[in-house]
């Protein structure tokens, strides 16, 4: 049978061994926790309420002057051209805008004119062709350019509350 025999070593527990015993550490843990909560210089408190402003001003000590001077003067270039950028878009896209009212709307209305016309057109050449019976020969004036406006039935139609 085997016998145990627990062999104690000096050098374990000796105050300069870099090794420590779970209660030593322990003692450790608490005692700096306790260190930390008393220690006044460093309060999270202060570092919270420092505002924007207050760091910004921290950072004028630690940047040098001539860097700072850089920085602004690259800051303020970029500024001006892209308020440059902005009014120049501005013009352009009134101008583009303005142009487009006066020119393509009033071309596109009468595109849309002249086709209703060719189509007016086409549909007189076919009831003449034909000997249609709704104009009974006679030639209509095109929708929108005077005229009496014409009924289902070929009967003259008035607009409400014109006399």
């Amino acid at each position: 049978m085997v016998k145990l025999v627990e062999i104690e070593d000096e050098s374990v527990y000796d105050d300069d061994s870099q090794y420590t015993t779970d209660a030593e550490s322990e003692s450790v843990d608490s005692l700096s926790e306790k260190e930390y909560e008393d220690d006044s210089d460093f309060d999270d408190d202060d570092i919270l309420d420092e505002s924007l402003l207050e760091r910004l001003v921290a950072l004028k000590e630690i940047v040098p002057a001539s860097q700072r001077h850089a920085i602004s003067r690259t800051a303020s270039t970029i500024g001006y051209w892209g308020n440059f950028g902005a009014r120049l878009v501005g013009k352009l896209g009134w101008v583009l805008t303005t142009s487009a009212l006066l020119v393509v709307f009033p071309l596109a209305l009468e595109t849309d004119r002249e086709k209703m016309m060719q189509q007016w057109e086409s549909e007189q050449q076919n009831l003449q062709q034909n000997g249609g019976a709704p104009g009974q020969g006679q030639m209509m004036p095109p929708p929108g350019l005077g005229g009496p406006a014409v009924g289902p039935a070929g009967v003259p139609v008035e607009a409400p509350g014109l006399v």
